[in-house]
């Protein structure tokens, strides 16, 4: 079979997006709260079948940690680590944080093609889709999908349930390209609610050809699905924890200043976030308003003024890529005119550029151990701390202390606030106070400070580097110690 020069730079281009993504990945970037807290569920659910550890605390639906678990089953996660036969306790460690992103790895992948894939359908040029999937490699060492979390997932859904009812032909869509479609966008909203902001543009697309049937046949798995869970909820009397939980995240205030989204997006994906801009606007010109009905409705959800961090920001970048692709060839087009240079030799460089800066700049960034002092606090309390302790810290390491101390009591600082009876004996670690993380944490901030430092576990970044600019440095970790015959 002839291998076309498109399909060579295809793969060229996805084994580096494969090669960003797996880079330092065990180590980089630093054990994030989310990811552990998901990871923690998807154990839990391959072990007992529990959706939900808390019955009372019921934030997001179950998908995001079912579908992870079933990988987690097959490979016997992390038992099949813990019982390692090896006295390095660091690669066991690296091992534990490896394998759930190697998961969220396997989201990238498929999201990749799709973004490709999708590109090619909206302009029917190859050359713009490799753009758009360049673009999309630009994301330096996949940061934000690097965890474990449910908004890549639930992207992937979207994605997925777009491209079926995209087909080449707009004369030819089949009813089982609807119900999978339809199945699949309702997969989107039991992986994360936030899905519901791009319903609107896969329901205008679907009505496109202004066939009624169309739409009821697309919705029809969607509404089964979603009262398939409905109802199962409502039998495990959860439902009204869900809508209150989802309630309090709508109303979340944000401690960050308004428009932190934008931040986020120019450091994430800054020539993803121009030109997709850009491509969005010139579609709507052109009376193509799919472009816009799709993406502004998340991007307002972005710049609300509420609670928004980078994992919500995760959701837009494949759909910034895919609508950069033609806007950024152009633009690369046009300086080329004024240089008097091929077109194709101009596609090639343009290309060319991208790949090495995208590697570069992964390998730049993944040259630092994040992970580090995590690391070294995990061992140190799995080794000292005494029987039957409660330890109060972050959930994206939390999860490792438990498999190796499952006598501890290991919570958070949000559940340790609504302890009733506190122990005489408390153990904190983490990188910031609690009312650092939120004010209203009155009764663990209360007893943290009545704590006595005990050990602090830090990792100097590069003088030049991002993790060089926070100031409340995450990755590091602090230990504490209260007792109520005070500090010894």
């Amino acid at each position: 079979m002839h291998v076309t020069k498109y399909q060579k730079l295809f793969l060229i281009v996805f084994s580096v997006i494969i090669f960003n993504s797996c880079l330092g990945l065990a180590s980089f970037p630093e054990y994030f709260w989310d990811e552990g807290a998901y990871v923690d569920r998807a154990i839990n659910f391959a072990n007992t079948l529990q959706m939900y550890q808390d019955p009372n605390y019921i934030d997001h639906p179950p998908l995001g940690w079912i579908i992870p678990s079933l990988f987690f089953s097959a490979v016997g996660f992390p038992n099949s680590i813990i019982h390692l036969q090896t006295h390095d306790m660091n690669l066991q460690l690296l091992l534990l944080f490896l394998i759930p992103r190697l998961v969220a790895v396997s989201y990238i992948i498929p999201i990749a093609i799709l973004v490709y894939k999708i590109s090619d359908r909206l302009y029917n040029n190859k050359k713009f889709a490799l753009i758009s999937l360049a673009t999309f490699g630009l994301i330096p060492a996949f940061w934000p999908f690097r965890n474990l979390l449910l908004d890549p997932l639930m992207i992937l859904f979207v994605l997925l349930s777009l491209f079926l009812i995209s087909p080449r032909n707009d004369n030819v869509l089949s009813k089982s390209r609807l119900i999978t479609s339809g199945l699949l966008f309702g997969c989107a909203l039991l992986a994360k609610f936030s899905a519901i902001f791009f319903l609107p543009g896969i329901i205008i697309y679907v009505l496109r050809s202004k066939k009624a049937s169309y739409g009821i046949t697309w919705s029809v798995p969607l509404i089964v699905t979603i009262l398939s869970w409905v109802f199962t909820m409502s039998s495990q009397h959860g439902l009204f924890h869900i809508i209150s939980t989802q309630s309090w995240q709508a109303s979340r205030a944000s401690s960050l200043p308004y428009g932190i989204a934008l931040q986020i997006l120019v450091t994430v994906l800054p020539i993803g976030l121009v030109f997709g801009i850009t491509g969005i606007v010139r579609l709507a010109k052109e009376k193509q308003f799919f472009a816009s009905i799709l993406s502004v409705p998340y991007l307002g959800f972005l710049f609300r003024g509420g609670y928004v961090g980078f994992v919500h920001t995760i959701p837009i970048l494949p759909i910034l890529s895919i609508f950069s692709g033609k806007p950024l060839y152009d633009f690369a087009n046009r300086i080329s005119r004024i240089k008097s240079t091929k077109s194709d030799r101009t596609f090639d460089l343009l290309l060319i550029v991208m790949v090495l800066s995208s590697i570069g700049i992964t390998v730049w960034i993944t040259s630092f151990d994040a992970g580090q002092a995590q690391r070294e606090a995990i061992q140190y309390l799995a080794s000292t701390l005494p029987k039957n302790s409660t330890l109060v810290t972050n959930p994206g390491y939390g999860w490792v202390i438990k498999q190796f101390r499952p006598d501890i009591q290991v919570t958070d600082v949000f559940s340790f606030n609504f302890m009733k009876k506190i122990p005489d004996e408390v153990y904190f670690a983490d990188s910031i106070p609690p009312d650092k993380r939120d004010s209203s944490l009155i009764q663990t901030q209360s007893i943290y400070e009545k704590s006595c430092p005990v050990k602090t576990f830090e990792t100097v970044p590069p003088l030049i580097h991002p993790y060089s600019l926070p100031s409340d440095m995450p990755w590091d970790v602090m230990v504490n110690h209260f007792t109520t015959k005070g500090c010894q």
